[in-house]
This record gives structure tokens, C-alpha cells and sequence, in this order.
């Protein structure tokens, strides 16, 4: 197997090994021979977790209007990737993100320190994304929108805010190079913290358990569509948006909807399961509900479907779904993604902190980097 250290100072903490790449070949056990020498697999570790990378791919996305950004690791001439991102550049908004929860998924590694999200070179320098987020901005953007005083509106507040809100998770992925590649801002979009702790949260721990009870890898599509509303100072319905130039130019909407398409390319069977982004909607009828509810279908998702604060949410046929939302990719759908699941396995995701081969594995791996042969996996 080849053994990558990505990043420009990264490294083996063992120099025999060479630079950032070295070919293991298996010698017996947990050994591995490397330049003819034999090696104990704990013996591979690099300095650093290795680097991610953020990198326009070239190639476009949603019938060639959007583009596509790939999220991975770049390892001499290869690229690992973990993440496909269709990203507008004129509303600097994120259409969806792709990636993969493995059947392996509970084996993940836990209780790690967040790191800064990053901005890439995906926005321009005055916008500054991350200030846009801080709760100060985000009350004074809403109340210039809506003609309101930031002290003249409580849509923003200790309890409930616009947070960073994740597409493609921290806690899908496995090790923790991969899990720090998911903080860029191009892979969150505002999202009320309610919802964010709510039903979204809940949401993403059943796909987990999911995955790890049928062990299965999981096609994951996550995105978002429309923008979100208040009442301006006249009572009129008003989009948001977190950044407004001098010149009213704006930027970085406040999604209306939520959404997770998920996928089992063994059965071809899918389900979408769509989230409402706003918890001052009190009875959400019309364009709200987007396609048909199907949730009496599925078993294996467990949430307080209906409460307006926590996020309003229902499930969806994938071919019904993709009616309205036209930049959800093709892939061939044979049913609705119903089998059951035991309650039981969404609460086994925090306890599983010792004993469990998949996890040491993770623990390994996060401490000596990615392996390509894994990720080629992933």
C-alpha cells in the first residue's frame, strides 16, 4: 500500500522512510517492509495530519451553469478525493455536496478539537466570510434587509442564530484528516441554530447508524434549495442573505430548504429527506412542502418531524423530489430506501470508545495519515 504525508511541511516523523510517500508491501502480521527494511505498522506516522485540499476540478456541474470543486488529497500526481461540491460563484452559495458514509462509520474518531474554517480562494477578499457568520453581522445584515434596527428585530439571538451549518458532516467521515476537510466555508450555508440541533442533527445520526447497521457505504447527497424569507418593516415576505454590499448587491443566501438525498448504489434504492430553514414559520403549507411526504414509509429515521423550531422536515421519493430540485445528479433509482433499523443503534455512535476493531483502526490511521489504497475505498 503507498503511505502519503500531504502538505507542503508535512512528512514522516521517520525518516527512513523517505519524504511523504513510501510503498509498504506486507512483510506478516501488523509488518510491513519499506525500502527492504521491516516495519511495525505503528512505525508509519507522519508529523502533521496530512493536508486537504479545496481546488476548482475543471470541470462544471448542474448542465454546465455551476463549478465544480473537489475535496480531497493530493498526493504527488494523484488526487484522493472525499468531496464533490457544486458551487455557484455569483451568489457564492453551495447547490449541493457528494460524498460517501461507509458502512465502518461508528469506528470514526471522537472528541477532537474543531479547527478554523477556511476560505480557500472561493470568495472574494472583501467579504470575509467568516465575520459574516459572527452573531453582531448577522443581526445588523438582517435588520438592513428588513429595514428594521439590529435592536429592532428578534430574529437573531443568544439561543437561535444563523450558524455554520455542515452539508457534508464532520462525523461522516472516518479519520481525521478527512473530518478537518470538511471545514471550508464552501461546505456550510447559513442554517438556524435550532434546526442545525434539531432535526438536521438527528438527521445525520440516523444516516450514520444506518450505514453501520446494514453495513453499507451510502451515497450521500446534501444540499439546499431556495432562499429563506422573513417579514420586512412593511410585512413583506423578504429574502435573506448574509452579505449586502454598499451598492445592495448581495450574497450567500439563507437556504430555504435543507435536503439529504441518500443512496444505496448496491439496491439502487434512495430516499430525500428535506428540512425546512426557518423556525418562524408557523404553519408551512404551499411552496414549502416540495414534494410528497413518504416519512410512514421509512422506519429507520426517528425525529420530531413536525416541530416548526427544531425544523420542519419530511421525506420524499428521489424521482419526485428531483421534479422541483433539477440539480439533484442522475442516478438510477429502484425504491425508496425503507429497510428497518434498530432504535438502539443511534445511541451505540457516542459510547463506542473502546474495543471496537474499526475503531483502532481509525485511531491508527488518523495518527499515520491516509493511505491510498483506503481512500480509493472511501
Amino acid at each position: 500500500m503507498l503511505l502519503a504525508c500531504p502538505g507542503n511541511t508535512n512528512g514522516f516523523n521517520n525518516a527512513n522512510l523517505g519524504l511523504r510517500t513510501a510503498l509498504a508491501t506486507c512483510d506478516s502480521g501488523t509488518r510491513f517492509f519499506v525500502n527492504s527494511v521491516s516495519y511495525n505498522f505503528s512505525n508509519f506516522a507522519c508529523k502533521s495530519y496530512p493536508f486537504h485540499t479545496a481546488r476548482y476540478s475543471g470541470s462544471t456541474c448542474y448542465d454546465g451553469t455551476k463549478r465544480h470543486i473537489e475535496v480531497g488529497f493530493e498526493v504527488e500526481s494523484d488526487f484522493y478525493k472525499l468531496m464533490d461540491i457544486c458551487f455557484d460563484d455569483v451568489l457564492y452559495t453551495t447547490l449541493y455536496v457528494k460524498a460517501t458514509v461507509v458502512s465502518g462509520i461508528l469506528g470514526s474518531k471522537r472528541g477532537l478539537q474543531r479547527p478554523y474554517f477556511t476560505e480557500d480562494n472561493f470568495y472574494p477578499p472583501e467579504m470575509s466570510v467568516d465575520n459574516l457568520y459572527t452573531k453582531i453581522t448577522q443581526n445588523h445584515t438582517i435588520g438592513k434587509i428588513l429595514g428594521l434596527q439590529p435592536s429592532g428585530h428578534q430574529h437573531t439571538n443568544t439561543t437561535n442564530f444563523l450558524s455554520r451549518g455542515h452539508l457534508a458532516a464532520k462525523s461522516d467521515f472516518v479519520y481525521v484528516s478527512q473530518q478537518n476537510a470538511t471545514f471550508r466555508f464552501v461546505n456550510v450555508l447559513p442554517q438556524w441554530e435550532t434546526f442545525n440541533v434539531g432535526n438536521w442533527e438527528i438527521l445525520e445520526r440516523n444516516v450514520r447508524a444506518f450505514a453501520a447497521k446494514k453495513k453499507l457505504d451510502l451515497v450521500v447527497y446534501t444540499g439546499t434549495y431556495g432562499v429563506a424569507t422573513l417579514p420586512n418593516v412593511n410585512g413583506i415576505e423578504t429574502e435573506l442573505y448574509l452579505y449586502v454590499d454598499s451598492n445592495n448587491n448581495k450574497a450567500i443566501p439563507v437556504p430555504k430548504f435543507y435536503w439529504k438525498a441518500v443512496y444505496d448504489p448496491k439496491s439502487q434504492a434512495g430516499v430525500v429527506f428535506v428540512g425546512i430553514n426557518n423556525p418562524y414559520v408557523s404553519n408551512p403549507q404551499g411552496d414549502y412542502l416540495i414534494c410528497t411526504d413518504v416519512c410512514s414509509e421509512i422506519s429507520w429515521v426517528h425525529w420530531d418531524q413536525k416541530n416548526i423550531a427544531k425544523g420542519y422536515s419530511y421525506c420524499c421519493k428521489v424521482d419526485d423530489f428531483r421534479s422541483t430540485v433539477k440539480y439533484l445528479p442522475q442516478f438510477p433509482v429502484s425504491g425508496l430506501l425503507t429497510k428497518d433499523l434498530l432504535t438502539e443503534v443511534l445511541w451505540t455512535e457516542g459510547e463506542n470508545t473502546n474495543g471496537s476493531s474499526s475503531l483502532r483502526l481509525g485511531q491508527y490511521c488518523t495518527l499515520i495519515v491516509l493511505m491510498a489504497g483506503i481512500l480509493k475505498f472511501l
